[in-house]
């Protein structure tokens, strides 16, 4: 594995009496709003950091950030330090295992400041900046949706983002029909495809010769790629060749 996509230890920042939100006006307005909707429990808050910094978040959590990813709810285990397994370190919401391990109980007779430096699972999210204001509205719901879930113990893996229980979940609070939730992730996932279409433009266009299938890339690959369509191993009958760049 490359240096590039290697996981580091998650640094999360120190706890606090309140939430840290590293993130502009709206986020903590919505934040609290949604938090007394969903029924979050107080003590949470003190497990809670929102940022809307790619690398911040990627500090705190020790993993990679998809450049098309509008918002990500991390949950951290207790402990998580650059000895804890990789599954222990944390897992992005989607993706969690079922069960809520690593909640750490406050021990009678301690004090709320004290409780602060008592190791303790935590609660991550990132939210885009550069979207539409209500699209921040519906990220931040969506992300608390997942941590609600994680709380209540009944962590949810996303079955198609916009059409599964999680998205009716998201309609329901938000009181937005389910139909505008979907337009809008379409319109905000088509904004951050021509971002990434800017930094990195198609310049190769492969094609399975047999089937007629074209594979747009921003590089040419490395080695012989067949077609997935018509085979889902390598198969060198369905061989991709590289019709002509799409630049000079």
């Amino acid at each position: 594995m490359s240096a590039a996509h290697r996981s580091l230890a998650p640094a999360p920042p120190p706890r606090q009496a309140g939430p840290i939100v590293h993130a502009c006006a709206p986020v903590p307005r919505w934040l609290t709003h949604y938090w007394q909707k969903l029924g979050l429990p107080a003590q949470e808050l003190s497990r809670l950091a929102i940022t809307q910094e790619r690398k911040e978040y990627m500090t705190w959590t020790g993993k990679r950030l998809n450049f098309m990813v509008l918002g990500c709810y991390c949950y951290l285990h207790t402990p998580y330090h650059a000895g804890a397994s990789k599954s222990a370190q944390g897992q992005k919401a989607g993706r969690a295992n079922s069960r809520n391990t690593g909640s750490s109980q406050p021990l009678p007779g301690l004090g709320d400041a004290l409780q602060l430096y008592l190791p303790s699972h935590r609660h991550l999210i990132f939210i885009e900046p550069d979207m539409q204001s209500q699209s921040i509205e519906v990220t931040v719901a969506h992300e608390l949706i997942h941590l609600a879930d994680r709380v209540n113990g009944t962590p949810r893996r996303h079955r198609h983002h916009g059409y599964d229980s999680i998205a009716v979940d998201e309609a329901a609070i938000t009181g937005y029909h389910v139909e505008d939730l979907r337009r809008l992730l379409r319109e905000e996932s088509a904004r951050r495809e021509d971002l990434r279409r800017e930094r990195r433009p198609i310049r190769y266009l492969y094609e399975c010769t047999h089937c007629g299938k074209e594979y747009p890339r921003t590089r040419r690959y490395s080695q012989s790629v067949s077609c997935s369509h018509c085979d889902k191993t390598y198969n060198p009958q369905y061989q991709l060749t590289l019709r002509h760049p799409l630049v000079p």
